[in-house]
Order: C-alpha cells, then structure tokens, then sequence
C-alpha cells in the first residue's frame, strides 16, 4: 500500500498544513523587531510629516513675497506717475499757484546782505554765466552769527 498524499494550495488548507507555535521565545524575538521597527516607521512619519509642513510655509512666504514685490513696483509706478513735472504743475495750478513773473527779496537788518553783483548769479534769466562761487555763505554766516552771539551777551549783561 503507497500512500500519496495530496497537497492542496488552497489558502485554508495551506494555513492548516503549517506549524504555528507562538510560544515565549518567539514573543521575545518578535516584539521587540516589532517595537523597533513602530518606532523608526514613527520617526520617519514625523520627520516627513515636519519636511512637509515647514515646505507649505515656505511656499506660502514664498508667495507672499512675490506678492509684496508686485505691489512694491505698483507703488513705485504710482509715485513716478504722481511726480511728473506735469501732473506737479498742473496739481499747483489747480491750488491757485501761478508761474512768477517778478522776484522780490527781503533784507534782514541782522543778516549780511550780498551786494547787487552777488546775487546776479542766481536770478533766474542771468543764472551762473561767471564764478558763481563768489559769495562764501560760511564766513559771511560766521561773522553774522558772532555778531548775533555779542547781541545777546550785551542784552544779558544788561539785566
């Protein structure tokens, strides 16, 4: 009498056909590969999860800048428009303001007067065909200020 045994593949039969002993030596050989590996799978997932998070903000300022870029250059468009010569005029026009037609200068009795060749320079027509550095405002404003200074011990030791 031979006996052949007949193996079967079907799931039930192939799980009834292997030996499974969970004992305490497999436990303690399982559980903690096991544990180890919950805890790197864990570690993994959070770094990850970390990377993730901090490339959304990153993208997000990102964003935000280019924004802040764009309406930077809308305001430094607006302010070239709002400072051209003719929108100026015109704006002063609108206020009453008109284009002189005739300069007057006030003296000051205290302060030194430039004399008539002095201020030629500086008229509007007539401006700087010569040495325009003829009037030397440091020294003239020093001597003033001196004179000033004097003035005003004089007035204290009065009192």
């Amino acid at each position: 009498m031979s006996t052949h045994t007949i193996i079967s593949f079907r799931p039930q039969n192939v799980v009834r056909q292997l030996e499974w002993h969970f004992d305490s030596k497999v436990a303690v050989t399982v559980l903690p590969i096991l544990l180890i590996f919950t805890f790197l799978a864990w570690g993994y997932l959070t770094q990850a999860s970390a990377v993730t998070t901090t490339t959304y903000q990153i993208d997000g300022m990102r964003l935000e800048l280019d924004q802040l870029r764009n309406q930077n250059a809308e305001l430094v468009l607006e302010i070239a428009q709002l400072e051209s010569l003719s929108r100026v005029e015109n704006r002063a026009r609108n206020l009453g303001f008109a284009p002189t037609t005739q300069v007057e200068y006030i003296q000051v009795e205290t302060y030194p007067a430039l004399d008539g060749d002095d201020i030629a320079p500086y008229r509007g027509s007539e401006r700087a065909r010569g040495n325009v550095d003829t009037y030397s405002p440091q020294t003239q404003t020093d001597s003033w200020w001196v004179g000033v200074l004097d003035d005003v011990v004089a007035w204290v030791d009065k009192k």
